[in-house]
């Protein structure tokens, strides 16, 4: 016989739900840490996840409904069983603002029976296990927050064997003498001994640094050196671009497919460089044995943090709700119903909006709400519908594959990562620089082979240093040139003005390279085992150091247009050393607009 039960649960906490919200709403790390066990999903359709119990003997099966939720006010989920004590459970989480401060944290629970097993198993199960865990998990994480810790500062024991330990310290040994910042050292120990196993299936570079408040640079550096001689291993995870969940995990760069799918939003799409591929380390099973597969909850808010919302609005009704949001462009959208509708959140936006889905379509002008607005969701079909606003801007804390293949030491450590032969894969945006030295002819001639050749490889030490000190990464020479590649155009622009400069006060014959830089879209391939560019932008920029007298940078429209490139010259352009003027590209039908300038 059935039965329904239901439990409610308050804390009063002294942090903030946005604070409290990372940990909070992570069901994964809540369900491990409030003792249930581990889970495996069966498959999905129509959003809807089949799921069970991953423990021997045991083959409960249940149907997950796509999580609910408001940041940082709210989330729920509802689970129907297809088997075992449980027909059904809903759980509601809310976090409410104080007004003295902290937050009021109500949980609540509605379970209902399957049969006399049930009646007896979820008053102790859920009402008295439950309970006490819950309780004592949330202050657990309001504890974290008070002293300024994060989910991925979360300790739990000691996890490196002895022979684990003496490996992770020889190899430490070997990145201290190959000049690795001791603080990098001493909080990867820590991080490796101690974080828990769901907090090293994937190590992000980017979040560690800014937890360890240490460049960020230095630490995927780090990360790169300790992969090459064994610490850890690296892997190229293809994310979705609309729930931006990990689709494929890769082992080499070689097994990257520029076509992936993702069985969540059953949709296909192209992977990019600087969109949906992130780099992700995890320890080498030598040094840390871990388990990729250990999941406690196959869906939770924080494996979609761009998403500020996701609520279920029935057909013909409307959904008041109140969320946070951080400045920028977001995205409104209903679950299969084709378009969107643009958002821009400003200080001075409208504290209140209409999220409209119809058959006709979404509004094409740009709505601007406030950061804290209240929106009414509106659903004038027939139809359910999952309403979501999604952050357009990716997560800047993801290493992307653009950040790390730009990166010289990537490029020195790993010479032989490439993607296969015949594979093209794009890069949103880019910066090239083309440089060649002017008149090494002559210069032969000159001072004698035995001296120029001398200057010239000088000269090419020079760029190699600025180059690398700026992040980026020399792609290939060619006779006395180069192509270079950076991730944004102000690093090229500081690189050879360095390099200029540097070559100026390395005494008689002075050498003069001609320079030209432009930025914008490209795909990589592989050539002659050897990652390489190519496309449109790739033949511009090359083309570009034809335009320069030497001594000069002669670089393209996008180039100019960049705010940290105009702060730059701005501080450091001599008056009236930059001009503009308009030039034909050898195999393009239209002139372009094109700066130079004198260092």
């Amino acid at each position: 016989m059935t039965r329904d039960f239901q439990y409610t649960w308050s804390y009063e906490l002294k942090s903030t739900p946005e604070a409290l919200w990372p940990l909070v709403s992570d069901t994964n790390r809540f369900n491990r840490d409030t003792g249930l066990p581990p889970v495996q999903m069966l498959g999905i359709e129509n959003r809807v996840k089949r799921v069970k119990f991953n423990i021997p003997l045991v083959n409960i099966q249940w149907d997950e409904e796509p999580f609910e939720w408001t940041y940082p006010g709210h989330f729920g989920i509802i689970r129907r069983y297809h088997n075992g004590p449980l027909k059904e459970m809903r759980v509601d989480c809310r976090l409410e603002k104080l007004e003295a401060g902290g937050t009021r944290l109500t949980y609540k629970v509605w379970a209902t029976s399957r049969n006399l097993l049930g009646n007896l198993a979820i008053p102790f199960v859920i009402g008295f296990f439950s309970a006490r865990k819950f309780s004592s998990t949330f202050h657990t994480y309001d504890r974290i927050v008070a002293r300024g810790g994060s989910i991925i500062t979360i300790s739990k024991g000691r996890n490196l064997s002895s022979n684990g330990h003496t490996k992770f310290k020889a190899l430490n040994e070997r990145l201290r003498q190959q000049g690795v910042d001791e603080r990098i050292l001493i909080n990867l120990y820590e991080f490796v001994h101690r974080a828990d196993d769901i907090s090293v299936q994937r190590m992000r570079p980017y979040a560690l640094a800014d937890t360890w408040g240490l460049p960020r640079r230095a630490v995927l550096e780090s990360f790169l050196h300790a992969t090459r001689i064994g610490l850890f291993d690296m892997y190229w995870d293809i994310l979705c671009p609309e729930c931006r969940g990990v689709t494929n995990d890769y082992e080499k760069l070689g097994d990257i497919h520029s076509q992936a799918h993702c069985n969540t939003c059953q949709i296909d799409f192209n992977a990019s460089f600087d969109h949906n591929v992130e780099v992700i380390f995890r320890p080498n099973p030598s040094v840390r044995p871990v388990d990729t597969k250990l999941e406690f909850c196959v869906g939770t808010p924080q494996r979609q943090p761009h998403i500020a919302l996701s609520l279920i609005v029935p057909p013909g009704e409307e959904l008041p709700v109140t969320t946070m949001l951080e400045p920028g462009r977001y995205t409104a959208r209903a679950a299969d119903l084709s378009g969107s509708q643009i958002l821009v959140v400003t200080k001075d936006g409208a504290e209140r909006a209409d999220i409209r889905a119809n058959e006709k379509g979404w509004p094409y002008d740009v709505t601007k709400i406030s950061l804290t607005p209240r929106l009414n969701l509106i659903n004038e079909t027939k139809q359910v519908l999952t309403f979501e606003l999604t952050r357009t801007a990716w997560s800047d804390q993801a290493a992307t594959a653009a950040d790390v293949t730009t990166l010289q030491t990537f490029r020195d450590l790993f010479s032989t990562e490439v993607i296969r032969p015949g594979e093209e894969i794009s890069v949103g945006s880019i910066t090239l620089m083309f440089t060649d030295l002017r008149n090494s002819t002559k210069l032969y001639r000159e001072i004698g082979d035995a001296p120029a050749f001398g200057r010239v490889r000088e000269h090419f030490e020079i760029l190699q240093q600025a180059v690398d000190a700026e992040s980026g990464a020399i792609v290939k020479t060619m006779g006395d040139a180069i192509m270079a590649t950076f991730r944004t155009p102000a690093c090229a622009i500081r690189a050879i003005w360095n390099v200029q400069k540097e070559l100026a006060s390395r005494g008689e014959p002075a050498l003069s390279i001609k320079v030209g830089i432009h930025h914008g879209p490209c795909i990589i391939v592989n050539l002659n085992d050897r990652l390489d560019y190519f496309g449109s932008t790739v033949n511009i920029a090359a083309r570009l150091p034809h335009f320069s007298a030497g001594g000069e940078v002669i670089f393209s429209e996008s180039i100019r247009n960049d705010p940290e490139v105009t702060e730059f010259l701005e501080k450091n352009a001599k008056p009236n050393s930059l001009s503009r003027f308009t030039s034909e590209i050898r195999g393009y039908d239209q002139s372009i607009e094109l700066w130079k300038i004198k260092v």
